[in-house]
């Protein structure tokens, strides 16, 4: 394989060329006019170089001679390519080149022409080939660097991971390229190289490294490493040998993987979280932060959150309420029953929900399709901070791993179904009671305190306890109201209407509406972004969502806050966001906070008021508008309410 310089600045010509060398199975460097080419034959020491004669800066017959004037770079092979000259010019003769290949031509000449001129070269061009050769046969990288910490070589094995460099480049600025880590991700200190440490003359063996290739997918390697000693004992250089073990690695990892998985179907198979327990065990073994077990829930044909992994530490991402066929990753999955890999999740088109990708610092993800049967009832999707491509054996324990799940889930499904059903009416029953029993303690302990007045007390004197039995009975009623109106939505027994809705004027009218409350409290709202958006649907319901999320953003901002109010028309889609700088909501109550009657802990205890309706209510009016809703928090930080709904 040879090494072709091309100097061209027809950049069409360029590629042309560049193409026909490359499909001939050598490597080449362009360059874009004749100083460039000049430059790249001196830095590379091509085998050819193949230059136009009309060219700026420096044009052929120039570069020619600034070569042949050079002793080190005179013996380069030259191939001019002309439509400025004839190919019988004296002038062109006069340089020297190999040969001259007139303009206009074609692939089929042209390739033939450089094919005779690559097949004529004389190889190698440097004493060194013979050590080069051998050592790029090797499939283990291969690295020396001389005392002065200056490399002496590398093979190509190595140079795929590291880059290529030339000879003396310093060890530091190798170094400093490589994010090398120990098996348990800890940095290595660039004194800790092993290469660094076998030119202080120390023998390094069998020492297990992480890093990554160029393309961001971790590898693993075994290392070795012996220091070079001249007559006297003296450390002249340093020979580091770097042994892929990556396929090793992983089909270990996924073994442990596999097992883990098992342990907890055989240990504890009945306990609630077992699926939450099962991704953490592949999390944990693959090294993946964040799992999601979606299942498919028969009645509305959306994907419903079932159990979820989130590696300690690592920021939660948005959760929609429910995932539609062939949304995002898990909805693609679902629909095609197909294993999907996302190599680059920042891609165009990546099939990534955009609340995650907004937020998202994860490199790659994918989803596997849970089975019951020849059923798809869900899907297990993941993300990764590393790059990581399509592994067929990763692809298939994971395949395997979701039918043990899809197996597991079709034993439990109705033992589950019947728990969860007890479980959510307590709950639910709970949350009613306390919810409706608050409201009549004071409707009858205040009645009590009437009827036990003295009959010639004077109502003035009662206005009072009067106006708190109104104020209780009035919240009962709007309580149960709003009780309905989410039970009607839910079921599909209230018709929404379906008129264009100028989704603009809604946001409008609704920031104005609740702008006076949250000026007497210092919150001002700020509107950030309002396109011009019209959708189908309900107004008053779309009023309804509009008023319950910037209500609630006032409401549980602190003083002197500002609230955000976002409409973006993405063209198929509106999407309106609501952001506060609150008290926030802890992850672990994040996926409840769209139950009907649930509140979070720290607005129950901080006297907040409210129902735990209105994100219910939301999420109902929003899913009948063939919408999403999702929610993002960070406890103290504040959260971010984002509503997409079809244009």
């Amino acid at each position: 394989m040879a090494l072709v310089v091309v100097a061209e600045d027809n950049l069409d010509h360029q590629r042309v060329i560049a193409e026909v060398v490359r499909r001939l199975g050598h490597d080449v460097i362009v360059a874009n006019d004749g100083a460039a080419g000049l430059e790249a034959v001196g830095k590379h020491r091509p085998d050819l170089l193949v230059a136009d004669v009309d060219m700026p800066h420096l044009n052929g017959i120039e570069l020619c001679k600034a070569i042949r004037g050079n002793v080190e770079l005179a013996s380069t092979p030259i191939v001019l390519i002309t439509a400025y000259l004839l190919p019988g010019d004296p002038r062109l003769s006069a340089t020297g080149a190999l040969g001259v290949i007139g303009k206009p031509f074609g692939v089929p000449e042209l390739s033939d022409a450089l094919r005779g001129y690559l097949d004529g070269l004389v190889p190698p061009r440097n004493p060194n080939s013979l050590l080069e050769a051998v050592l790029d046969c090797l499939d283990t990288g291969v690295m020396a660097f001389g005392a002065d910490e200056r490399q002496l070589l590398v093979n190509r094995a190595l140079t795929d991971v590291l880059g290529a460099d030339e000879p003396g480049t310093p060890l530091a600025e190798v170094a400093s390229r490589q994010r090398t880590c120990r098996p348990d991700g800890t940095p290595v200190p660039d004194d800790d190289w092993p290469i660094r440490r076998a030119l202080r003359g120390e023998e390094i063996n069998h020492v297990e490294l992480m890093s990554c290739d160029p393309q961001g997918r971790l590898r693993w390697y075994l290392v070795n490493a012996r220091p070079v000693r001249d007559e006297s004992g003296t450390v002249v250089a340093a020979v580091s040998a770097a042994h892929d073990i990556t396929a090793r690695h992983r089909a270990r990892q996924y073994e442990e993987c596999k097992n883990r998985v098992l342990k907890v179907l055989a240990t504890d198979p009945d306990s609630p979280d077992a699926a939450d327990r099962m991704l953490a065990a592949i999390g944990t073994t693959l090294g993946w932060p964040y799992l999601r077990l979606w299942l498919a829930d028969d009645d509305s044909d959306v994907l419903r959150l079932a159990a979820l992994h989130n590696e300690p530490g690592e920021p939660p991402l948005p959760l929609p309420t429910g995932i539609a066929r062939g949304q995002g990753l898990a909805g693609l999955c679902w629909q095609t029953g197909e294993l999907i890999w996302v190599p680059d999740l920042h891609a165009p088109g990546a099939p990534i929900l955009p609340d995650v990708a907004e937020g998202a610092t994860y490199l790659s993800g994918g989803a596997v399709p849970v089975r019951s049967g020849d059923r798809v009832v869900g899907a297990i999707s993941f993300f990764s901070r590393s790059r990581q491509g399509a592994d067929p054996a990763l692809g298939m324990m994971l395949t395997g791993i979701a039918a043990v799940i899809g197996a597991f889930l079709e034993h439990r499904r109705a033992e589950i179904l019947a728990l969860h059903l007890a479980a959510a009416t307590d709950e639910y029953m709970a949350l009613a009671g306390h919810e409706l029993r608050t409201p009549l303690t004071s409707i009858g302990s205040y009645i009590d305190l009437i009827a036990e007045s003295a009959d010639e007390t004077p109502f003035g004197e009662l206005r009072e306890l009067f106006e708190v039995v109104h104020r209780n009975s009035t919240r009962l009623r709007e309580l149960v109201d709003r009780l309905m109106d989410v039970a009607g939505l839910e079921s599909g027994h209230i018709v929404l209407a379906n008129q264009p809705v100028d989704l603009t004027e809604v946001v409008t009218d609704s920031a104005g509406a609740i702008a006076g409350t949250a000026f007497d409290r210092g919150i001002s709202i700020a509107i950030e972004r309002l396109d011009r958006v019209r959708v189908p649907g309900d107004r008053d319901r779309l009023r309804q969502v509009v008023d319950a999320l910037v209500g609630n953003a006032v409401k549980f901002s602190r003083s002197d806050s500002v609230v955000d109010v976002k409409l973006v028309d993405q063209g198929h889609q509106a999407v309106l966001t609501v952001s506060d700088s609150g008290v926030g909501i802890p992850v672990a109550e994040q996926a409840r906070l769209f139950q009907r009657l649930y509140r979070g802990g720290n607005a129950r205890h901080t006297g907040i008021p409210g129902s735990g309706l209105g994100l219910a209510l939301c999420r109902a009016v929003v899913e009948r508008h063939r919408g999403t809703i999702a929610l993002s928090s960070h406890e103290s930080r504040g959260t971010s309410v984002t509503v997409r709904l079809p244009m």
